[in-house]
């Protein structure tokens, strides 16, 4: 198993930058900087893919995650561990190397939750795994609506993903059902384009979004120029497609896909076909240095949905995310999801502490650390302030805006919104 770079000594920030969801609801006493670790070890893990082209997603997340964990270092006298996974394949997240390490994580009985994974394939093949050992899944990323939701095209359903029952899986990301939405919105409101190409990979993800996608666009009194769906693995050229969506008369491209699934190969393919001001438009797969990249010198007019909220934009979180950035000080170590991740790891650890006082003060079991999590109740974190439906979804999903903009080029923050209006 691929291993990421462990994290480094955070001894200059000891004591500024607390876990903001120790000072929330349902806090239980996180004990930050605690050094009492008579009682044993406990550990925690992360699940994400943190290498190849899809480590501009996973190594943010890993570290998001990681900077919790030593923010906290011990917990009501356990001290605490982490312990990260890849979930990557030839650099590529993979359903069955998350099976793995999922496999690997239950077979050590001091591992008492985990935080991801990032793509919703990947959290499909996992979670009958973890669900039949009762592990704690927490992802800042999913959006896939048929893991937490009941649509007649799911398949499988949700309960079927929960053999052992009761559900053990918990996202903060607003599912595909408002992902997808929210950008065709932002296309025919905000850039006042109305017919569109869509493309997917036709993966989970990103036919999902793209199926949404379409459905809101055509409610908005847009039109969809083209769509296909491709096997990204045996694709490398797109421009058949392209050159149908500009005979189509396409005013804007929507990528369903991931930039590890090539979803932003199609922009630098685009440049020969296309005029520059052609907006490019995807869901958080694609919100990455690596899809900057991929699109060559046309990676202008991107635009990207990402399904949580901005943690610059809560003033409460400055403090814990400038000791992140000083911590990780590369332009690599930022990602979409950084925050949430911290978030997701933030939460597994103030549920662990409430169940070791709901037992005695002894190491709780798995179930307990999941019968925690449920009853999580406005926990404010950096990215929003967190409750759990009884699916396992937020109560109050947040959705945001990015542009790519800027020399040298980068993402960047435009607005965000509750989902619900999405």
């Amino acid at each position: 198993m691929t291993r990421i770079r462990r994290f480094r000594s955070f001894s200059l920030i000891a004591g500024t930058a607390l876990v903001a969801l120790a000072c929330g609801g349902n806090s239980g006493g996180t004990s930050t900087g605690s050094t009492d670790t008579s009682k044993g070890e406990i550990k925690v893990a992360a699940d994400y893919p943190s290498s190849g082209n899809d480590a501009s997603d996973g190594i943010p997340e890993t570290n998001g995650a990681a900077f919790a964990v030593t923010q906290t270092k011990a917990i009501k006298g356990f001290k605490l561990t982490f312990v990260p996974f890849d979930d990557t394949v030839n650099g590529v997240h993979d359903p069955q190397k998350g099976v793995q390490n999922i496999t690997q994580m239950v077979s050590d009985p001091k591992i008492l939750g985990m935080v991801g994974p990032n793509n919703s394939n990947v959290a499909r093949a996992e979670i009958p795994v973890a669900n039949q050992e009762h592990l704690a899944m927490i992802s800042p990323a999913n959006t896939n609506e048929c893991l937490t939701q009941t649509f007649p095209y799911c398949d499988p359903q949700p309960s079927a993903l929960r053999p052992a029952q009761p559900n053990n899986y918990f996202r903060i990301a607003a599912s595909d059902t408002f992902q997808g939405p929210a950008m065709a919105d932002f296309i025919v409101t905000t850039l006042g384009k109305k017919k569109v190409a869509i493309f997917s990979d036709n993966e989970t993800f990103g036919k999902g979004v793209a199926d949404n996608f379409a459905k809101e666009l055509i409610k908005k009194g847009g039109s969809v120029a083209v769509r296909q769906d491709f096997d990204w693995k045996s694709t490398a050229d797109f421009r058949p497609f392209l050159n149908q969506a500009k005979a189509a008369g396409a005013e804007a491209i929507y990528a369903g896909a991931t930039s590890a699934t090539k979803g932003c190969i199609p922009r630098a393919q685009m440049k020969a076909i296309f005029t520059t001001d052609i907006p490019f438009t995807g869901p958080d797969g694609i919100d990455n240095s690596q899809c900057i990249t991929d699109s060559g010198d046309n990676a202008q007019n991107l635009y990207a949905t990402s399904a949580g909220g901005n943690a610059d934009t809560n003033p409460d979180a400055k403090a814990t995310t400038d000791a992140y950035k000083a911590a990780y000080p590369k332009k690599t170590d930022l990602g979409a999801y950084t925050f949430a991740s911290y978030d997701c790891m933030a939460i597994l650890i103030n549920a662990i502490g409430r169940a070791i006082d709901a037992n005695g003060g002894k190491m709780p079991t798995r179930t307990q650390v999941v019968q925690a999590i449920a009853k999580t109740s406005n926990l404010k974190g950096l990215t929003g302030t967190v409750s759990f439906t009884a699916a396992g979804d937020p109560t109050a999903p947040i959705m945001s805006i990015y542009q790519t903009k800027g020399s040298p080029l980068d993402w960047v923050f435009i607005k965000q919104f509750a989902a619900s209006g999405a």
